[in-house]
């Protein structure tokens, strides 16, 4: 437990209100284990940082305050699965108030104990008097940096001893770091030397002034001192001392001038590749967050943590920058929300005024040299930060510019971007000005977002406009294409980060158009449907504008919106586009039914009728267009493809077997196009099993999603669209092989996580809902069934209607439930209106019907009309062996009601071999046999596949 903190049960007034507030999280995502909230943490990619399964434990209990970073962790993780579904993001906001709350409590102690431990240190240094000569004064305000601190410590005692380098862009506080770290370490050195490096003739003569201080004869030559001065340190007969050389430049450069040995050494640089290799490399970034906050309001305490928050944001927590606005802002006195608004609408301006304390230079004035020089100097390395100053602030991969090698990029930029040794050497020339941060593997660059806004605003209008349009360049000649293909999804994700930023959109060429149109689908895809229909609504309203007729990069664009609607559940907003596409290109005579547009358009039309329960017109719509394929001649991907979309439709209208025999053969081709751990290979795998649980055999549909969810959930996320419905397929054929246990578990954290991916209309969240009441009413809990039930039912009618057959088979499962609280006569008043609208809109023979059917005559018996209940079993039963088979549980099961109801037919098979016929289909000791052995009555619930 750290100095000072009372514990969890102790008096520490913010710390017991955020482990109180942390535990009332805990309880509400159901208290998993701390090793899944671990787990399900390092699976995720949108975490700033793994976290130990005893770290959670330790937050969760209050042990210690733990950095902010992992709390964040544990706090999203928890929010997504709360089950009163609060917003992740408002949580974070909340719960870091508190943590910093918390955490100024604890380092007001941590400042007390440490002024008092100083007390004799001082008279130490005062009677000393030369260790830290020559010393920057100490900054007063100098916040966070904890963790660095102790590294470099770590780092000068690690044996055996070399140089440290605190490495890193400009305005990171390398300078400052090391001023701390000299004035906190003070008595443990003999002597202590400052260098100014930046200059190689200036540092020789800071050295040669040390020779007075060891009583070493200055020689008539610089050098000849520097050499004696070194050999004397080097000799170990100082002491122990410290040298430090601030802003050194390259090894060649300032090497000669360092000691090999005696003592130690600490540089601080922006050129990382000299020294790589050369010393121990400490990188110093920008600030995490709370230490930015911390920044602020030590500065100012009137400024609020939002606004903090906000600034910080901004400024991308560089501490230049922060040392800068927090100094300003607190001698102007202006309001935080009014000074972010100045620097939003003119951030150099504001930048270029006051510097702050401890800094030589303002933020505008630091970088506008740095650049100006480089100009000077290369001016196709400037071209590449001009063009990198157009893209987001985040890392650039060295073979996304790479392939840009070639591309219409004007020289001298097009001429570096072509050769590999050339841009590498640029590249060390930006880093050298410390522009740009270059990574530990020299693999990628990255320009802080301040100065970006430097660089552009000192363009001419002409030349941000060529920057611009190099990035654009860049990132089509990028573009992988075929996001299908999950070989691609790498550098479609290197794209993503620039498409917004560099406003692609607004560029009219076909390339870059394409490249928006594939970063669309890609979102999709990759299962990120909102931020889809974000950049598909921008790009169309650049590409509409002024009411210009509908190109074909407008309907792909509108296609891909479509898509992307129904995957984020705003089915309203998805019909009206589906109907206007549909419409629209039926009657554009540029595009005939053989064009590919109008193929394309097609398929995803039809998915969305399949939402609208519109499942015989899907089905026409796809065999229509996979005729259209097949003449054609199309490629074989994209015919098994059309094949695949069948078997959909084929489901949906409860034909399993005509689906099975297409997906079987699906996946086999797509299997050996692809590979078996592919992403359309394990989708046409899972859909195999799907068709296996809807004939009735469960254990066979259980054993092939245990073989494929974890390769999906490993290749795709736990989050991904294909790993949340085969989680929910694997939960019901768990449910129907008789594991109640573990269908339990599974449909609980199916339902937790759709809750805290999807919209909460969504169809595969009010499938989780349905499924996971299914299993509570299977279970005996009937309570919380019908309060899941309820909801479900109430939400599937808002967002598909009273009469889509996903409203009318959410209504068949809540008559179960009704029925097992012994409320038979509202079951039947539900189920007769369920049966009647299911003949309307899918047919009487169609399994959601029957299953309505077997649910009323169940009903009938429940209130006595047993001569009625027979009548509708023995003609469900017919129809069931018409279109299940004879042997499907569910038919039988249809006949053991019968049996139970002491009817005789002739045709239906009598109890006891329905019994042993189930027995053997089921297995020996299945609860669904046992109930019905014990009288019981065998129910027929509904769980409609994903359209």
């Amino acid at each position: 437990m750290a100095h000072g903190d009372s514990g969890p049960g102790g008096s520490d007034g913010p710390r017991a209100e955020l482990v109180a507030e942390l535990q009332s999280l805990y309880r509400a995502a159901g208290r998993p284990a701390y090793r899944r909230v671990s787990a399900a943490i390092g699976e995720r990619d949108d975490m700033p940082d793994t976290v130990s399964h005893e770290t959670v434990s330790a937050i969760l209990r209050g042990e210690w305050l733990s950095r902010w970073v992992k709390v964040e962790c544990v706090v999203r993780q928890l929010a997504t699965t709360a089950v009163h579904r609060p917003d992740p993001a408002s949580e974070i906001r909340r719960v870091h108030a508190m943590w910093l709350a918390a955490y100024d409590a604890q380092r007001g102690r941590d400042h007390v104990e440490h002024l008092t431990s100083l007390t004799g240190m001082t008279g130490m240094l005062s009677a000393e008097g030369s260790a830290g000569a020559g010393l920057p004064l100490r900054n007063p305000g100098f916040t966070g940096r904890r963790e660095l601190l102790d590294r470099v410590a770590a780092e000068l005692e690690s044996t055996p001893r070399r140089p440290v380098v605190l490495h890193g862009p400009g305005g990171m506080g390398k300078t400052q770091l090391a001023v701390e770290y000299a004035h906190r370490h003070r008595g443990d050195y003999d002597r202590i030397w400052w260098i100014p490096a930046e200059q190689s003739d200036v540092a020789p003569a800071e050295i040669a002034h040390i020779a007075d201080q060891l009583e070493i004869q200055q020689s008539r030559s610089v050098q000849q001192t520097v050499r004696n001065v070194l050999n004397r340190l080097e000799s170990g007969a100082v002491g122990r001392w410290l040298m430090i050389y601030d802003n050194a430049g390259s090894v060649p450069e300032i090497g000669a001038l360092l000691p090999k040995s005696g003592g130690d050494v600490l540089i601080t640089t922006t050129d990382t590749r000299s020294w790589r290799g050369y010393g121990r490399l400490v990188e110093v970034g920008v600030f995490q967050r709370p230490e930015s906050i911390e920044l602020l309001r030590s500065r100012d305490r009137r400024i609020s943590f939002s606004d903090a928050e906000r600034l910080a944001e901004f400024l991308g927590d560089m501490p230049l920058a922060l040392e800068q606005v927090a100094a300003m802002q607190s001698h102007t006195r202006t309001p935080a929300g009014e000074y972010l608004r100045l620097l939003e609408s003119r951030a150099v301006a504001v930048l270029s005024q006051g510097g702050p304390a401890g800094y030589s230079e303002t933020v505008a004035r630091a970088f506008g040299l740095a650049y100006d020089r480089l100009r000077q100097e290369s001016l196709g390395a400037a071209q590449l930060l001009d063009m990198l100053s157009c893209l987001a602030a985040e890392p650039v991969p060295l073979a996304l510019l790479q392939r840009a090698g070639g591309v219409a990029i004007p020289d001298p930029l097009g001429r570096i971007l072509d050769d590999p040794t050339e841009l590498e050497a640029v590249v060390w020339r930006l880093g050298r000005y410390g522009l740009v941060r270059v990574g530990e593997d020299a693999k990628r660059l990255e320009v802080h977002r301040l100065v970006q806004f430097i660089v552009r605003d000192a363009l001419s209008a002409e030349d941000l406009r060529l920057a611009r349009a190099s990035a654009h360049r860049l990132l089509s000649s990028a573009n992988p294409g075929d996001p299908a293909d999950q070989v691609t999804w790498d550098m479609h994700s290197q794209i993503r980060r620039h498409v917004r930023v560099s406003g692609l959109v607004d560029n009219a060429d076909p390339e870059a158009r394409g490249t928006v149109l594939d970063q669309i689908r890609y979102l999709t895809l990759y299962g990120e449907p909102s931020e889809s229909v974000r950049l598909a609504e921008e790009a169309l309203a650049a590409w509409e504008a002024d009411g210009a007729p509908w190109t074909e990069e407008v309907y792909q664009c509108r296609r891909r919106l479509l898509q992307a609607l129904d995957m984020t559940g705003n089915y309203a907003a998805a019909t009206k586009v589906a109907d206007d596409l549909w419409n629209r290109i039926r009657c554009d005579e540029s595009f005939g039914p053989d064009h590919d547009l109008v193929i394309g358009i097609a398929v995803q039309v039809a998915r969305h009728r399949r939402y609208l329960g519109n499942y015989a017109e899907s089905l026409e719509m796809e065999q229509n267009r996979l005729r259209t394929l097949r003449r054609l001649s199309e490629t074989p991907a994209r015919i098994i493809g059309g094949q695949s979309n069948e078997a959909v439709s084929l489901r949906l209208m409860g034909d399993f077997a005509r689906a099975l025999k297409i997906d079987r053969y699906v996946a086999k081709e797509r299997s050996r196009l692809f590979g078996p751990v592919n992403f359309w290979t394990m989708l046409s795998d899972s859909n195999v099993a799907r068709d296996l649980y809807g004939l009735g055999r469960y254990q066979e549909a259980l054993e092939i999603m245990e073989r494929v969810l974890p390769l999906i959930k490993r290749e795709l996320g736990a989050r991904h669209d294909h790993a949340l419905i085969g989680a929910r397929t694997l939960a019901i054929a768990a449910r129907k092989a008789g594991d109640l246990d573990r269908a339990l578990a599974e449909s609980r954290e199916n339902y937790l996580n759709c809750q805290g991916t999807y919209q909460s209309d969504h169809e595969n969240t009010l499938a989780s809902v349905m499924t996971y009441a299914n299993t509570l009413c299977a279970t005996g809990q009937f309570a919380s069934a019908w309060d899941l039930a309820t909801m479900a039912i109430h939400r599937y009618r808002r967002s598909f209607g009273d009469r889509n057959p996903l409203s009318l088979a959410a209504s068949v499962n809540f008559g179960i439930i009704l029925r097992a609280q012994g409320e038979g006569r509202k079951a039947r008043q539900i189920d007769r209106l369920t049966v009647e609208a299911l003949r309307q809109t899918v047919g009487e023979e169609h399994p959601y019907t029957l299953a309505a059917s077997m649910g009323l005559a169940n009903d009938l018996a429940m209130v006595h009309e047993e001569e009625s209940a027979a009548g509708l079993l023995a003609g469900t039963w017919k129809l069931m062996c018409k279109v299940r088979g004879e042997n499907h549980p569910e038919t039988v099961t249809c006949a053991v009601n019968y049996g139970l109801l002491d009817g005789r037919g002739g045709e239906i098979p009598g109890l006891q071999e329905c019994l042993t016929t189930l027995e053997e289909l089921l297995g020996e000791g299945h609860p669904h046999v046992s109930a019905l052995r014990q009288g019981q009555r065998g129910e027929c619930d509904v769980e409609p596949p994903p359209t």
